[in-house]
């Protein structure tokens, strides 16, 4: 991002500009081929040919990938039960689940909000009433302190994390509207602009981790596709809304409530900080539930692992006899 200002500023004009900024990028397209599928989603599919030729890479790979199916050896021979025995059950079976279809919502309105409020901040970048390099320049440079995000979840989770900067992103953008309303203090301005712009790159950071931990395996791509679909929805919005940059100061109001709504809503999402990636809609149920405060406790997984939880034993002693019906039916 700091770089843009030096590569619009050495740019004749706009074709020449993109030229710079699409090449490098076109360059790294056949990099694509080399990103292997999840090890963990090719065995709960019984992918078992694809496994193999990740299994046999290195001596590396071996090892890791052999301690992954030590974990889900119990998993995937429940996974082939149910397959056997069963009709396999359609993906878009698992969204009428109400927590699949609570997540989905949630993460899709913090996607949404976040890139209404990052990108309407990014093109009214030039408006600040400073020099337009500059403040393409102290823009990427705002971003910079997102880099020690990896220290900040190893002491937080993230509910917390989140919630926190969507707040913080809200209020710098309705300090930022006051502000440049009713003062003329550009650097004062463009401090709060980028203040909340920071925050909402960090909740965009931090969803990216979290949809991953709130979504199962079997339809984890799917429910982060729709997400990111919302996302996109809202930078597109902002350049109808405004193709020159300037953004109204109705709409600013509407983005900038966007995140205090968030930061609500996230409210309603489970922590899934040291949590085990759940690979079915009832390992997403069998997650902690959440509470009021993000900072306050939950249900800790070892009582969910020990059936404790009243509810979670009662959903567990279903599976196990689902499961013992199908391995009568097979053994007979």
């Amino acid at each position: 991002m700091m770089c843009l200002s030096a590569v619009a500023y050495a740019s004749p004009g706009w074709m020449q500009f993109h030229l710079a900024l699409s090449f490098p990028q076109i360059l790294c397209l056949p990099l694509y081929f080399s990103i292997p599928e999840s090890p963990r989603w090719l065995l709960l599919n019984q992918r078992i040919d694809l496994a193999e030729v990740y299994h046999a890479r290195s001596p590396e790979d071996k090892h890791y990938f052999d301690q992954l199916l030590g974990s889900l050896e119990n998993e995937i021979q429940t996974a082939n039960i149910k397959k056997n025995q069963t009709e396999q059950i359609p993906h878009w079976a698992h969204f009428r689940s109400p927590t699949i279809i609570l997540r989905v919502l949630v993460m899709g309105f913090i996607g949404l909000a976040s890139a209404l409020t990052y990108y309407s901040i990014s093109f009214s970048v030039g408006h600040f009433g400073v020099n337009i390099y500059l403040a393409q320049f102290f823009s990427g440079l705002s971003e910079a302190p997102s880099l020690v995000l990896p220290f900040l979840l190893s002491r937080t989770g993230r509910r917390p994390f989140t919630v926190m900067s969507l707040l913080l992103s809200g209020i710098a953008s309705l300090t930022f509207l006051l502000v440049s309303t009713f003062c003329d203090l550009p650097a004062l301005v463009m401090t709060l602009a980028l203040t909340a712009k920071l925050c909402m790159q960090s909740t965009s950071c931090v969803c990216e981790l979290y949809r991953v931990e709130l979504f199962p395996t079997v339809i984890r791509q799917k429910c982060c596709g729709v997400v990111n679909l919302c996302h996109r929805i809202g930078s597109i919005v902002n350049a109808l809304v405004a193709p020159r940059g300037e953004i109204p100061l109705a709409a600013m109001i509407c983005y900038s409530s966007g995140p205090f709504l968030g930061a609500a809503l996230c409210l309603l999402l489970p922590e899934t900080s040291g949590i085990p990636l759940p690979d079915t809609v009832l390992d997403c149920e069998k997650q902690p539930r959440p509470q009021c405060l993000p900072c306050s406790s939950w249900c800790p997984p070892d009582e969910i692992l020990d059936g404790k939880n009243p509810e979670v034993k009662e959903k567990a002693a279903l599976e196990m006899e689902f499961t013992k019906d199908a391995l009568s039916k097979d053994t007979a």
